[in-house]
């Protein structure tokens, strides 16, 4: 009956029950557990979700919304049996583009390698911001789930950029939140109002589905420079870091254990660190209006290489030109997102990360701690550390790549379930946050946070069929 429903929604051709996609959808990545929905239904507008969400509070039956999945967090992984996915790559419209005002307004489906080719091509003074993902990772549900990008030093979590949105609410009734109250024509931004982007920023799909999105553009800079630190050791790298990023210089910095460098660069599996390398790498970008500007900002970054050189002489900046002559072309992959620069991530079928948001001044300390447990569970190093909006925090992780077998995932699982426990006693805050984390979480935090997120999911969402499970709500 439910699919018959659906059927009439959106096509025979858009909903789907067969096995072999039921199974794909029933899974990511990670080491998360799968668990198939009973089926996959593609809408193509508001209206036809609007009525999907109506047949499923008839029906109270469970829905996940989908994009492309690549969150790396099992975030669309149905934590309940009997649920529907609402695919909504369809959706794909970049629907305004406003020059003064510098935003896009978009629908889910749109991706980043979308934003990039439309704006390139009819909007060439502007630019989005992009993260380190593949190109066809959708734009909304990024900052939905408030990650980074490559302008994250400086501006912050992704969800820093959205200026409003439209969203379907679970029993099915279309809002809008932000300035595009007042029309189409005025998605300028979120204040003054009360800012109730935050009832689906970090939500995971539980408190509705977003339909329009609109996010901040930005002036593209008439001039880009990058440059490479090599450093040694936790504390004086982050150190370093703390010191550049503080003079509010920066556009983005992405600090990379060296065997993730190397592993980049296409070193064979395993890749192991070698006595008397650098520990880090730190790719840094610096912008201007003119060269003379990217110049005086590169000539403080090395004024405090130098000042980082009389404690540790093996301190070393190298400029993207000598970069550049050393890698050809795949040197420009790597700073011209969206890319598929990291393509090696995915050389197995399993890949994951405990990724937090932590304090500065437990950077050195997480970056050792979390590397000696790595090292324990036999993984490679790929640590990254990020100092965001302009050093008041960072995202840090230890990624893991691995053939998904039952000893690996088990081995995965033990090895995460231990970053995140020293993660969580150094006050750093899980992201993209999969449902054993958030238990782990919810064991720490002040209760009354967890009572008011559940009072706010039960008015939103009296029948619970909103991505129920997610958060461990």
């Amino acid at each position: 009956m439910i699919i018959k429903k659906l059927c009439k929604v959106v096509g025979d051709q858009y909903v789907s029950e067969s096995t072999g996609e039921r199974y794909i959808y029933s899974q990511d990545m990670t080491e998360n557990e799968p668990c198939q929905p009973i089926a996959i239904v593609m809408p193509e507008s508001v209206e036809e979700i609007q009525a999907i969400l109506k047949i499923a509070n008839e029906t109270k039956t469970r829905i996940v919304p989908f994009i492309t999945g690549q969150n790396v967090g099992g975030l669309t992984i149905p934590q309940v049996e009997e649920s529907i996915i609402i695919d909504l790559k369809r959706m794909d419209k970049i629907l305004q583009v406003d020059e003064e005002a510098m935003y896009a307004l978009v629908e889910p489906g749109v991706t980043f390698g979308h934003m990039r080719r439309y704006l390139d091509a009819h909007h060439p003074e502007l630019r989005y911001t992009y993260p380190l993902a593949p190109p066809y990772t959708s734009v909304v549900a990024n900052a939905l789930l408030q990650g980074l990008c490559d302008l994250s030093t400086r501006h912050g979590a992704m969800a820093d950029f959205v200026n409003g949105l439209e969203a379907v609410l679970p029993t099915g009734e279309l809002v809008r939140v932000g300035s595009g109250i007042l029309g189409e024509d005025n998605w300028f931004g979120r204040y003054p109002l009360p800012d109730l982007v935050g009832l689906f920023s970090g939500w995971q799909g539980m408190s509705g589905i977003v339909t329009k999105m609109a996010l901040q553009l930005f002036p593209k800079p008439p001039h880009i420079e990058h440059a490479a630190l090599f450093t040694f050791g936790e504390e004086p790298t982050t150190e370093i870091l703390k010191r550049i990023a503080r003079k509010q210089i920066l556009d983005d910095a992405d600090c990379m254990s060296l065997s993730l460098v190397k592993m980049l660069l296409g070193v064979d599996y395993p890749v192991e660190a070698l006595d008397g390398e650098p520990d880090y790498a730190t790719l840094i970008a610096v912008s201007g209006n003119t060269e003379r500007e990217v110049l005086e900002k590169l000539s403080v970054v090395e004024d405090e290489m130098e000042r980082a050189k009389s404690k540790e002489p093996r301190q070393l900046l190298v400029t993207w030109d000598a970069i550049s002559k050393l890698m050809g072309e795949q040197a420009r992959s790597w700073i011209d997102f969206p890319s598929d620069a990291f393509k090696i991530l995915t050389e197995f079928d399993g890949l994951t990360w405990v990724g937090t948001y932590i304090h500065p001044k437990a950077w050195g300390k997480a970056l050792a701690g979390g590397r000696k447990i790595v090292e324990r569970y036999e993984f490679e190093l790929m640590a990254f550390l990020k100092p965001m909006n302009g050093m008041h925090f960072a995202e840090f992780k230890f990624i893991i790549r691995f053939p998904k077998d039952i000893e690996n995932i088990e081995r995965v699982k033990r090895c995460n379930s231990e970053l995140l426990d020293f993660a969580l006693d150094n006050g750093a805050i899980p992201y993209k946050t999969p449902v054993w984390a958030a238990k782990k979480l919810q064991e720490r935090i002040d209760p009354q946070f967890i009572a008011l997120l559940r009072r706010i999911k039960r008015s939103l969402d009296p029948n619970n069929i909103m991505n129920p499970g997610r958060w461990n709500l």
